[in-house]
C-alpha cells in the first residue's frame, strides 16, 4: 500500500469514528409501543419495527429481510416493563445502524445500541444492573456462555 492509499484508509477510519461519536451522543426520542410495534426517532430518522415474541437463542435479534425485531418469548410478557422496552429500543437502533450506515453489528452498532438502551432505561428510572442480569440469565439459559 502506498502513501496515498494509506492516507485514504486513515481518513475513512477517522470519519467512521466521528460518525460513531455523533451516534453515541444523539438521543432517542418519541419512543412509542403500540399493538406489537415500536416506533422512535433517532439521528434524524423515524424507525418503526414489529416486535415478535418467539424462541430466540440470543435473547433478542432482528430480521435482515423484514421490519421486525425478535425478543425471546421466555423474556416474555411478564417483562413487558422497562427492561423489555429497553431491549426493544436496543434491537431497533442496532438494526437501523447496520442497515443505514453499514456499521459492524457486533462491534459498532451494538456499542451504540447498548448506550441508547441504557439511556432509555435510565430515562424510565430503570435499574441498569438489574436489566443486565435479566438479559444475561435469559442468554445463559439459552445455552450461551
Amino acid at each position: 500500500m502506498d502513501f496515498a492509499e494509506g492516507n485514504l484508509v486513515a481518513e475513512k477510519k477517522d470519519k467512521r469514528k466521528k460518525l460513531i461519536k455523533s451516534l453515541l451522543k444523539a438521543p432517542v426520542r418519541a419512543v412509542k409501543f403500540s399493538k406489537g410495534k415500536i416506533s422512535l426517532n433517532f439521528f434524524g430518522s423515524k424507525i418503526k419495527d414489529n416486535i415478535v415474541l418467539k424462541k430466540e437463542d440470543h435473547v433478542a435479534e432482528w430480521s435482515r429481510k423484514h421490519k421486525e425485531i425478535f425478543i425471546d418469548r421466555k423474556f416474555g410478557r411478564r417483562e413487558m416493563n422497562k427492561s423489555f422496552k429497553a431491549l426493544c429500543v436496543h434491537e431497533a437502533v442496532e438494526k437501523f445502524l447496520a442497515e443505514k450506515f453499514h456499521l459492524n453489528v457486533d462491534e459498532e452498532a451494538h456499542l451504540v445500541a447498548t448506550k441508547k438502551e441504557k439511556d432509555f432505561l435510565e430515562k424510565l428510572n430503570g435499574n441498569w444492573r438489574s436489566h443486565e442480569l435479566i438479559v444475561y440469565w435469559d442468554w445463559h439459559n439459552q445455552g450461551e456462555h
